[in-house]
C-alpha cells in the first residue's frame, strides 16, 4: 500500500509539472488535458485557475461555465468564483448578465478592509478595472473601515490609464503619510524609467505643480517636485524649487548642495554657480561655506574653460577670485580645491607658471589631504612642467605617482601621461612598453587613450620605418599641448605635404581637424573631419571624427539636424564606440529639446 501511495503520488508530481511545461510552451490543449485530469482527482484552486485559463484561451467557453459552477459548489463562499463567472459571460458578449453578476457582489461588500483589497484585485486581474476603482471608492466612505485606499486607487488608475488621477492618488497618500515618501518615489521612478515618450513625465509635472501652488505651506509636495525636477535633468526648475523650500522651511542647504553638485556634473555651470553661490553667500549662517566655495569656484573655472572663446580678462577675474579666497579662508586641506583650480588657471591661462608650481608645491605639503589629493596636485605639477619644456623634470614627478598609486585609476593615468611625454621626445619603446601595460588598465578611457596611442605609434613606424615622421608629429602634438598652434600647424603640413602612406594621411587629416579647432576655426575643421570620414570610412580615428562632427555642429555651427544625423551615424555605424554611449545622450537631450520647442 505504500508502495502504490508513493507511486501515486510521484505520478501526480510528475503530471503537474508536465502540465505546467506545456502551459509555458503555450500548448494549451495538452495542458488542459493534465489539469483537467489533475483537478478531478483534487479539485484544488491551483488546478482550477490553470485548467481555467487554459480553456478559456482555446476559447471553450461552455466547457469553462461547467468548470466554474462545478467550483462553486464546492465553494460557495468564494468571491472570486463569481468574478470568472462574470468574465466568461463577458468574453461571450453576455454584458448585461455579467454586469448584474457583478453589481450583487459590489452591492453587498465586506466592512473589512483586506478582503476590499482581495476582490478589488481578483477584479482588476480579470479586466475589471472601473468595477475595481468603484470597490475602493466605495470602501474609503465606509466610516468603520477608516482607510483611503489612495495606494490601491493609484495602482487601479494606472491600468484605467486615467494617469493624471494616479498622480493625484499617490500624491493624496503621500500629504498623510509623508514618511513613505521613499516609497512613492521609488514608483513613480518606475513608471518613469518605462515612459518612452514621456507622457507620464509631462502629467507627473503638471500635477505636482498645481499640488505645490495650491498648497505652498506643503513640505511633501514641494520636495516632490524638486525630486521630479532632478530626475528629468530640468534644472531650472530644480533650481526654484530648492530655493523656495530653504526660504520657506529653513535649514535646506543639503537640497540646494545636492542640486549644485548634480548640475555641475552634468556641465549645467549657470545653475551650479547660483547654487553653489547661494549658500556660499550664508557665509557664517551655514555649515556649508567651505564646500560650497569649493563648488563655487569649481564651477566658475570650469565654465570658463568649457568655452573656448572665454577671453583672457575673465580668467584674470577668475584669478583675483581665487586668491581672495585663499586669504579670507587659509591654504589648507579644505580649501585645496581652490587651490587647485587656481594653480590651473595661473599656469595654463594666465602663464603664471612659476607662481602656480609654488602654490601647488604647498598644497602638496598639507597635512593630511590623503595620497589620492596630493597624487592629483602632482600631476599638474608635472603637466605644468612639461609645459615649460621640463621633460625630465616632468617623468619624474609622473613616475613618482605611478609608483605611489601603482594599482589606483590616477596612477594609471600618470603612467599614460608619462607614455605620452616619451612619445613627445621620440623615445618610442619606453612609450609603448607602459602604453602595453595599460592596455588591462580597469578605466575604460585610460586603457583606450592607451590603446589609440599604440596604434598610432605602430602605424606611423609602418608607414616609415626610419621614425622621421612619427617625430614629426611627436613635436606637432607637444606645441599643441603647449597652445603653440601656428608652430604645430609648420609640423603638421610638413607632414600632409609628403605623407609616407595611407595611415600617416588619416592621422595627418585628424591632427590637424584637432588643431583648427582648438584654434576655433569650427567650419576648417568640420570639414577635414568630414575628409576624413568619407574617404577612410574604416580609419582607427573615424569614430572621433564622427563625434568631433557632431559636437561642432551642435555647439558652434548652429547646425542641429546635421548634428543628429551625425550622432546617429556614430551610434548605427560604430556601436562599440567608446563614443557611442554619450552620442546616445546627446541624441535624446536634442530630441527632446526639438519636442518641448514644437509642444511650446
Amino acid at each position: 500500500m505504500l508502495k502504490r501511495t508513493k507511486s501515486g503520488q510521484n505520478k501526480k508530481a510528475s503530471n503537474e509539472k508536465l502540465a505546467l511545461k506545456y502551459y509555458r510552451s503555450r500548448q494549451y490543449e495538452k495542458a488542459a488535458a493534465l489539469y483537467q485530469q489533475l483537478y478531478n482527482g483534487n479539485p484544488k484552486q491551483y488546478y482550477y485557475a490553470y485548467l481555467l485559463n487554459c480553456l478559456v484561451i482555446l476559447k471553450e467557453y461552455k466547457q469553462a461555465d461547467k468548470l466554474v459552477r462545478k467550483q462553486k459548489k464546492a465553494r460557495p463562499s468564494d468571491f472570486r468564483l463569481d468574478i470568472d463567472q462574470a468574465y466568461l459571460l463577458n468574453l461571450e458578449g453576455n454584458k448585461t448578465k455579467a454586469g448584474k453578476i457583478i453589481r450583487g457582489l459590489t452591492n453587498k461588500l465586506p466592512a473589512n478592509k483586506n478582503q476590499i483589497i482581495q476582490i478589488a484585485s481578483a477584479l482588476q486581474s480579470k479586466g475589471f478595472y472601473k468595477e475595481a476603482l468603484y470597490v475602493y471608492e466605495k470602501a474609503r466612505k465606509t466610516p468603520s473601515i477608516n482607510y483611503t485606499y489612495d495606494l490601491e486607487i493609484a495602482n487601479a488608475y494606472q491600468y484605467t490609464r486615467e494617469f493624471d488621477k494616479m498622480f493625484e492618488a499617490y500624491l493624496n497618500y503621500l500629504a498623510y503619510n509623508p514618511q513613505d515618501m521613499q516609497r512613492i518615489k521609488i514608483r513613480l521612478q518606475m513608471l518613469l524609467n518605462n515612459d518612452v515618450e514621456e507622457n507620464l513625465s509631462k502629467i507627473l509635472r503638471s500635477t505636482l505643480l498645481k499640488k505645490a501652488q495650491s498648497d505652498p505651506g506643503n513640505p511633501v509636495y514641494a520636495e516632490m517636485l524638486l525630486w521630479y525636477a532632478m530626475q528629468t535633468k530640468d534644472f531650472e526648475l530644480a533650481y526654484r524649487q530648492a530655493h523656495a523650500i530653504d526660504r520657506r522651511f529653513k535649514g535646506h542647504e543639503e537640497e540646494m548642495l545636492e542640486l549644485a553638485d548634480v548640475a555641475l556634473d552634468n556641465d549645467q555651470y549657470e545653475i551650479a554657480t547660483k547654487a553653489y553661490g547661494y549658500i556660499k553667500d550664508k557665509k557664517e549662517r551655514t555649515p556649508y561655506y567651505l564646500e560650497s566655495y569649493n563648488g563655487y569656484f569649481k564651477a566658475r573655472t570650469e565654465q570658463a574653460e568649457a568655452d573656448p572663446s572665454t577671453p583672457e580678462k575673465d580668467y584674470t577675474e577668475l584669478y583675483k577670485t581665487g586668491e581672495d579666497a585663499l586669504k579670507e579662508l587659509g591654504l589648507n586641506r579644505e580649501t585645496v580645491d581652490i587651490a587647485s583650480n587656481l594653480a590651473h588657471i595661473m599656469a595654463f591661462k594666465l602663464g603664471r607658471y612659476d607662481e602656480a608650481l609654488n602654490l601647488l608645491k604647498r598644497s602638496v605639503n598639507i597635512p593630511q589631504i590623503g595620497k589620492a589629493r596630493q597624487s592629483q596636485l602632482k600631476l599638474m605639477m608635472a603637466d605644468i612642467l612639461l609645459f615649460k619644456q621640463k621633460v625630465w623634470d616632468a617623468t619624474l614627478i609622473y613616475s613618482q605617482v605611478e609608483s605611489d598609486m601603482k594599482n589606483e585609476p590616477i596612477g594609471h593615468e600618470a603612467k599614460f601621461r608619462n607614455a605620452r611625454l616619451f612619445y613627445y621626445i621620440g623615445e618610442y619603446k619606453w612609450a609603448e612598453a607602459k602604453l602595453d601595460i595599460l592596455k588591462g588598465a580597469t578605466s575604460k578611457l585610460i586603457a583606450n587613450d592607451a590603446l589609440e596611442l599604440s596604434l598610432f605609434i605602430k602605424d606611423i613606424l609602418e608607414d616609415d620605418t626610419t621614425g622621421s615622421t612619427l617625430r614629426k608629429f611627436g613635436k606637432a602634438d607637444l606645441l599643441l599641448y603647449r597652445g603653440l598652434y601656428d608652430s604645430a600647424m609648420i609640423w603638421l603640413d610638413s607632414i600632409g605635404a609628403n605623407p609616407k602612406g595611407v595611415n600617416t594621411f588619416q592621422y595627418y587629416y585628424y591632427k590637424k581637424a584637432m588643431a583648427l579647432e582648438s584654434e576655433q576655426k569650427y567650419a576648417q575643421a568640420d570639414s577635414m573631419y568630414n575628409m576624413l570620414i568619407t574617404q577612410y570610412p574604416e580609419s582607427i580615428k573615424t569614430d572621433n571624427a564622427l563625434f568631433r562632427r557632431a559636437e561642432i555642429n551642435r555647439l558652434y555651427l548652429d547646425n542641429p539636424d546635421e548634428a543628429l544625423k551625425l550622432y546617429m551615424k556614430l551610434m548605427r555605424n560604430y556601436p562599440e564606440s567608446i563614443y557611442a554611449g554619450e552620442a546616445r545622450i546627446k541624441y535624446r537631450e536634442m530630441k527632446k529639446g526639438k519636442e518641448e520647442k514644437i509642444d511650446l
